[in-house]
């Protein structure tokens, strides 16, 4: 049999993406799909390697012996089952963002992990994006200082996602579940993963019931994240913003000697700018590809991770502290209180 590390793929409306990035020769080949849409898994083995085979059976794919990493990218809700599931099968479990939809759930996930020897990653694919693992490479080699602030944020013009983001039961939330993950990571992955000491937050979703079919999620929310080595992270956040752009979204760092952004180009959030500031003066455009350590692939990082037990990209570990800064914050945001100026 191939030395490739074989993958099934679990879910192909957003998932087809995977099966064609983990068609790899010689590295990773792709066996088994699965979608609850027959007609979407068969169309899916045009893309999938030599003997993959297609089926709508979940426990099909993870009892296939051939099978040796599992890839789950189906509605927010179902994750957890599903990743417990592959690793009580000693299969390696990737998951889409978010890895869970509770801090506990996912604690739960990386212990059980740990404990058979399996790795557990989430697919938090901005950390592979070439101008965000650059600022991180400048904020760890200690081009701006000390930092002592981010702010992070994704607000879209008018794009509220419909059919099961908009329930909570499936979703686990809204724009702080759905964009604020990618955004909350990123922030603490850029600064080393401090711990968060505090943290107060707001959400709102007078939108979506104006604008939209309506929801049980919020469609706005904000925070600010106080960290043990005394940075804030201000987290700002919308699906309805009324700004001009489609997309905007935007990573700013600032420290004692320099500030930096990663601010994405035009309506596209795929495609990002990094820009060094000093004193305001003569803002430097950094070209990723000058920074010495280059941005790995997800698909390449994630078998080097299998075949070698080291750390993926993004550990399961760091994904659960993202879950649990997710639940504080709605905490914080449902809290009560009693106003402080009247």
């Amino acid at each position: 049999m191939s030395s490739a590390v074989r993958f099934g793929i679990v879910g192909l409306r957003h998932g087809l993406r995977h099966v064609r990035g983990w068609e790899r020769p010689g590295e990773s080949t792709v066996v088994a799909v699965c979608d609850v849409d027959s007609g979407r898994a068969d169309a899916a083995l045009a893309d999938a390697g030599p003997g993959c085979v297609a089926t709508v059976r979940f426990d099909q794919l993870v009892e296939d012996p051939r099978v040796q990493a599992v890839v789950i990218s189906v509605p927010n809700d179902a994750h957890a089952e599903l990743a417990e599931r592959a690793l009580l099968a000693n299969k390696h479990v990737a998951v889409e963002k978010p890895m869970t939809t509770t801090g506990n759930r996912a604690r739960e996930l990386v212990r059980l992990a740990e404990d058979r020897g399996l790795v557990l990653a989430a697919l938090h694919d901005f950390r592979a994006d070439p101008a965000h693992w650059a600022a991180r490479e400048l904020v760890r080699g200690g081009g701006l200082g000390e930092v002592y602030f981010a702010r992070t944020m994704w607000v879209r013009r008018d794009n509220a996602p419909g059919s099961w983001y908009r329930d909570r039961a499936r979703a686990g939330g809204g724009v702080l579940m759905d964009l604020g993950t990618h955004r909350i990571d990123l922030a603490l992955w850029t600064l080393g993963f401090p711990d968060v000491r505090e943290l107060t937050a707001a959400t709102s979703s007078r939108l979506l019931q104006l604008r939209c079919d309506g929801g049980d999620v919020e469609d706005t929310a904000v925070g600010m994240l106080h960290l043990d080595n005394d940075a804030s992270v201000q987290v700002e956040l919308s699906f309805l913003g009324h700004l001009p752009r489609r997309e905007q979204v935007l990573l700013e760092l600032r420290g004692t000697q320099a500030a930096l952004r990663v601010a994405n180009i035009g309506d596209s959030y795929r495609h990002y700018l990094l820009t060094v500031l000093r004193d305001g003066n003569n803002p430097q455009h950094i070209d990723p590809e000058q920074v010495p350590s280059r941005a790995p692939s997800m698909y390449s990082d994630f078998v080097a991770a299998i075949r070698t037990g080291g750390r993926p990209l993004c550990p399961g570990s760091e994904a659960a502290v993202v879950a649990e800064v997710i639940d504080r914050m709605y905490a914080a945001a449902a809290a009560v209180t009693q106003p402080v100026v009247r």
